[in-house]
């Protein structure tokens, strides 16, 4: 057979499987209505879980830097561990790394002055940015970090902690703090909202150990290996710490909350679950659709069409069926997931990437159903047409 051969034949096949599918409308739209509504759970779920992936480091998005020096107890952002700030300057012995940053993780308790409502809060250290901070808002609030009380406040922080305004004044830890800035990062992960200031002023409010720190980030010289600098420096450290390039934190972070934490283990279950419920439906349907139409495809075989034909016929209708059911659970995913971000600044916004990872796992629903269904048409004998 030559390609424009079977071009024509997959045009064919194609047109006869949708002719078979507008047969029947009424049966049609509720079998599309069960497929799309697994599809739409299912464009939920992979959208949720990258919102997680996102949110969960979202903080270190915000710096620049090329290894992170953690304690050997690191597991996540806020895993209550720290290190002697010692182990900085020894790092920055090391001929390729330039300089190094200082960032501590506490939490606390916000106080709002009006209400007295009380919130918990994850309070940020930083050291001066010196280049590190690569978020503008967080860069330059942290100049208006004048006096001892200044705080940078993160604006999608819980409406419990009142109105958020410049001047406004509130209580960490029982101590008088007053806004100075805002920063946008939406930490609810860890806290209903968060805050940053200066390192001295971190160690003041929490009790913190003012020689100790929670993370360490450093950077290297132009053309230095990151993979190479972190080994060297894993040797030459004491082992109370743990050297991590960036892309190892980052992984590291997102593996924690996707894999480890409830949220991540409960997003993956139901995207099991929305797969095995879309492919039960389209197995459902397609068996359903070959059964009532077993002598019409023995028909086609007593006509001489070849079984891959006929085989064609039912696997049109199965990505007919999938893509039909795909593109209006995508649009209704869309809107849904646009009023989620909107209203929880979780990153759930509908991607391409999404869409075709969505797709592709659809099609791979449709091709399982398919396998177990299709065989009923090899069975279609024309001889049972004459008894």
């Amino acid at each position: 057979m030559t390609r424009n051969e079977a071009i024509e034949t997959a045009k064919r096949a194609l047109s006869l499987a949708a002719s078979n599918l507008l047969q029947h409308r009424t049966r049609l739209y509720v079998a599309l209505s069960g497929i799309g509504v697994a599809i739409l759970l299912l464009l939920l779920q992979i959208a949720f879980l990258q919102g997680v992936r996102v949110e969960a480091t979202r903080l270190y998005d915000d710096f620049t830097f090329d290894l992170a020096v953690v304690p050997v107890t690191y597991q996540f952002l806020y895993s209550g561990g720290s290190f002697d700030r010692v182990r900085l300057t020894q790092a920055q012995a090391d001929k390729d790394v330039t300089d190094a940053f200082g960032l501590n993780i506490g939490v606390s308790r916000w106080v709002d002055e009006g209400s007295e409502q009380r919130s918990s809060i994850l309070l940020v250290g930083l050291d001066e940015p010196n280049g590190f901070v690569a978020d503008r808002d967080i860069r330059n609030g942290y100049a208006q970090l004048a006096g001892s009380r200044a705080v940078l406040v993160d604006a999608w922080s819980s409406s419990g902690y009142g109105p958020l305004k410049l001047g406004r004044e509130a209580r960490i830890s029982d101590q008088p703090v007053e806004i100075a800035g805002f920063f946008r990062l939406g930490l609810f992960f860890y806290a209903e909202g968060s805050a940053i200031l200066r390192n001295p002023d971190f160690a003041r409010l929490t009790g913190h150990d003012a020689t100790q720190v929670s993370v360490g980030l450093l950077r290297l010289a132009p053309g230095a290996d990151a993979d190479e600098v972190a080994a060297r420096l894993a040797q030459s450290m004491p082992k109370d710490v743990r050297v991590l390039t960036r892309t190892q934190l980052i992984a590291q972070e997102r593996s924690f909350f996707t894999s480890t934490k409830p949220i991540g283990v409960l997003l993956r279950v139901s995207m099991i679950i929305a797969f095995l419920v879309g492919a039960t439906i389209l197995f459902q349907v397609l068996s359903a659709e070959i059964i009532q139409r077993a002598k019409e495809f023995a028909v086609l075989k007593a006509m001489g069409f070849t079984r891959e034909f006929v085989f064609g016929v039912g696997l049109s209708e199965i990505l007919l069926l999938a893509l039909a059911a795909f593109a209006p659970a995508l649009v209704v995913a869309a809107v849904l997931l646009g009023i989620i971000e909107l209203a929880t600044k979780l990153p759930t916004g509908l991607t391409f990437g999404i869409a075709i990872e969505t797709l592709l796992i659809v099609l791979a629903m449709g091709i399982a159903s398919g396998i177990s269904v299709i065989g009923r048409i090899a069975r279609a004998d024309p001889a049972e047409l004459f008894k």
